[in-house]
């Protein structure tokens, strides 16, 4: 599958100023991340995290970040956005070493007293770049488990989710789920391996519009197969697409999942519109 080259990929036309909907569609993309590798990285709440989100995406947009990448492309842009994610933290937490100093009354104090891992560096650690990759693809997970489910529904195959879920979030055997649902055994197999086979399809095909969006000219499907290879990898070392689903389910009912509809993510939406100089529109 290939996308047609009718128009500039969404990195070119965000680098060039982009429109409303570009960015929204960035924020679409890496907000969610954003906000759980700073809930990970830097022990923050959800709110503190937002913050941290909102002041990483003003910083890329106020220092033309992202057309500077673009020129460049000497590393993947999770790389760029860790980067300057991870010195925000970083701040705040110098920031918050030092009001905690005067507030006890202390004269002096060292750096030394922080934890190495919050201090910046030329470039992300390795340790880092893994939390922020963990944190993008459990988005990227979480999104195609809840398109899986609309598309099910859609079309009449409701039962086919129910087995899916039945089986890896409530673990219960797939005999059990077929006497729950009366349905013969031998179809609740059935449906769960369709069920698992579409799912696969599902993420093949974001994670190949993902690097339409983001890919440099001419290069689409060797990026593809590159993002491919190290989400299956990923995938296989944390036990396959199945436990996947287990993990999707526990991050939605943890209820600490970072939000699209955030009011923060809203003001965000409207201080990049506005710096980037596009006519302001209502976040929908």
């Amino acid at each position: 599958m290939t996308f047609p080259e009718t128009r500039l990929t969404l990195i070119r036309r965000l680098s060039g100023g982009g429109s409303d909907t570009d960015w929204r569609d960035f924020l679409d993309d890496y907000w969610p991340p954003l906000c759980a590798f700073a809930m990970r990285w830097g022990g923050l709440s959800l709110a503190d995290a937002e913050d941290v989100a909102a002041e990483t995406l003003q910083a890329i947009v106020k220092n033309q970040l992202l057309s500077r990448w673009q020129a460049h492309r000497a590393a993947r842009l999770r790389t760029l956005l860790c980067s300057v994610a991870r010195n925000v933290i970083s701040n705040r937490a110098r920031v918050e070493k030092g009001r905690n100093r005067i507030l006890r009354g202390l004269a002096q104090g060292s750096e030394d007293d922080l934890p190495p891992s919050i201090w910046p560096s030329p470039e992300p650690s390795e340790e880092q770049e893994d939390t922020f990759y963990r944190a993008w693809i459990d988005d990227l997970l979480d999104r195609c488990v809840q398109s899986l489910l609309a598309d099910l529904h859609r079309v009449g195959k409701g039962d086919y989710f129910r087995v899916l879920y039945g089986r890896l979030c409530e673990d219960l055997s797939l005999p059990e789920v077929a006497h729950m649902l009366q349905i013969p055994t031998a179809t609740a197999e059935n449906y769960y391996k369709a069920a698992t086979k579409r799912l696969a399809s599902e993420l093949e095909r974001a994670v190949r519009q993902h690097v339409h969006k983001y890919c440099s000219e001419g290069s689409e499907d060797d990026e593809f197969r590159a993002e491919w290879t190290q989400l299956s990898a990923y995938l296989q070392e944390h036990g396959g697409i199945e436990n996947a689903v287990r993990s999707c389910h526990q991050r939605m009912a943890s209820g600490e999942q970072p939000s699209r509809d955030s009011k923060t993510l809203a003001d965000t939406a409207a201080i990049l519109i506005a710096t980037a100089g596009q006519p302001l529109v209502a976040w929908a």
